[in-house]
């Protein structure tokens, strides 16, 4: 199983607005601090693969960042994008990075708005990375 809190410790090094683990999309979107960072741990797509001694699993998990930041009124002119601000550092980090427990390296799959609220905007990047799961 993946376990993300590497994850927590390599993107709160960055600095800026903590990350936190979200139980799910809904949980992630229910933040009251602005900007938000959170990490939920996606959709699991498995791949069995027989073997003469037993069955291994190739699991690809998806790590699902949504940021959210607060909704304002900018004056005219104002060039100023929070969110890209907020999100490429993350992404450079983790993009090749290859954590402890997985066999190949963090792959940036997309990124899309997630959802439009009155007061937020939600964006989500999705990632994702490849382990084998062996059966004993």
């Amino acid at each position: 199983m993946l376990s993300l809190m590497p994850w927590l410790e390599r993107l709160n090094a960055l600095g800026g607005p903590v990350v936190q683990l979200a139980a799910d999309v809904d949980a992630a979107q229910n933040t009251k601090e602005w900007p938000s960072r959170m990490l939920v741990l996606g959709r699991d797509t498995v791949e069995h693969h027989d073997m003469s001694d037993g069955v291994d699993h190739l699991v690809k998990p998806e790590v699902l960042l949504v940021t959210g930041i607060q909704r304002i009124n900018l004056p005219l002119g104002n060039t100023d994008d929070e969110l890209t601000t907020l999100r490429r550092p993350m992404i450079n980090s983790l993009i090749n990075w290859m954590p402890d427990d997985c066999d190949n390296p963090i792959i940036w799959k997309r990124g899309q708005i997630l959802t439009l609220k009155n007061h937020a905007l939600f964006w989500v990047d999705v990632f994702t990375t490849e382990y084998w799961w062996k059966e004993n």
